[in-house]
């Protein structure tokens, strides 16, 4: 498999705080209803990954998903809907321009979600971002199987999304997290 992870960079917060302010600034008049939260390997300290931001806007209110919606449209991303992840709503960027501001600029590549705070696709990446911060040992773990997996030039992307599941649930698992939701997780991706 071509190797597409890297070591982890610190510009990747500050990249973070960047695009989150951008979003925050288009929300302004409900940005207090709206947290945004950086997920994903990138958000943790010292973790080997893709250099693509995981983004999550969290909402209470569902009712305000189609004005968010709209707004993020406005700013250059296209809605591409839940993907087979129910709460979990993507949005992709249009070029590497967006999201689009008064400062014509190159944004760091990533993933946006606006994700209901009940959704299990929240739960998993927070509870999986937050135990792997808190954890040194699975967090070297993880950095491991990434390499091992990126190392094997005759893996496909799709057995590479298989393994990495396979141990994001069992650390989901350690983190206590119930057997019907990590079924659910493993069916949505595998």
């Amino acid at each position: 498999m071509t190797k597409f992870i890297e070591p982890y960079n610190p510009s990747w917060k500050t990249e973070f705080e960047n695009i989150k302010q951008a979003i925050a600034t288009e929300l302004y008049d409900i940005i207090p209803q709206v947290d945004i939260q950086h997920v994903g390997s990138t958000s943790i300290q010292g973790l080997i990954a893709k250099p693509i931001l995981d983004i999550d806007l969290i909402i209470t209110d569902k009712s305000l998903l189609n004005i968010i919606t709209l707004r993020l449209e406005k700013i250059g991303y296209n809605s591409i809907g839940e993907q087979g992840i129910p709460g979990r709503f993507a949005f992709k960027q249009k070029s590497e321009l967006t999201p689009l501001t008064t400062i014509y600029r190159k944004w760091q590549s990533h993933h946006l979600y606006v994700c209901y705070a009940d959704s299990l696709a929240l739960k998993n990446h927070l509870l999986f971002r937050d135990f792997l911060k808190s954890n040194e040992e699975i967090k070297e773990k993880y950095s491991e199987l990434k390499l091992a997996l990126t190392d094997n030039l005759a893996i496909t992307r799709e057995e590479y999304t298989s393994k990495k599941t396979e141990f994001i649930v069992s650390v989901l698992e350690m983190a206590g997290l119930d057997e019907e939701s990590l079924q659910q997780i493993t069916s949505v991706n595998t």
